[in-house]
């Protein structure tokens, strides 16, 4: 429905053997569209979801050139480890490619360290133990 709604709008749904829910990769196609005016310092991270269902949601942003947040794709999952992670950024690499400009700003998590290097070989990977923002 959203890639009939949202021209270029890329989704992607996994489900296991039993027909049960696995992973949902979502970028709209305005945010691919978008991407090549963006800065190339891609952020990636995963953050838990708290609700009945539980789950995960694994998120790629930039910055656009105002300074502000720019969604690239995100993709909730049951957990993350290190097949989460190689489901993402392959889907990932299908919406922004393989570039020498692009370079990974993520945690120190290993399963993401190890998933970017195997999928995404020409990055610049920077893992960040923790970033402030004054404001």
């Amino acid at each position: 429905m959203l890639e009939k709604v949202n021209l270029r709008t890329i989704t992607h749904i996994e489900v296991d053997g039993d027909n049960r829910f696995k992973y949902l990769f979502l970028a709209f196609g305005v945010a691919i569209k978008g991407f090549k005016f963006i800065r190339k310092v891609v952020g990636i991270d995963g953050t838990f979801l708290k609700s009945q269902y539980k789950g995960v949601l694994l998120v790629a942003t930039a910055q656009d050139g105002n300074g502000q947040c720019y969604p690239i794709a995100c993709d909730i999952v049951d957990s993350e480890n290190e097949d989460t992670w190689t489901w993402f950024l392959s889907k990932l690499k299908e919406v922004i490619g393989d570039s020498d400009e692009l370079a990974f700003i993520s945690d120190r998590a290993l399963s993401i360290k190890k998933r970017s290097q195997m999928f995404l070989r020409k990055l610049t990977t920077v893992h960040v133990r923790g970033m402030y923002h004054r404001m």
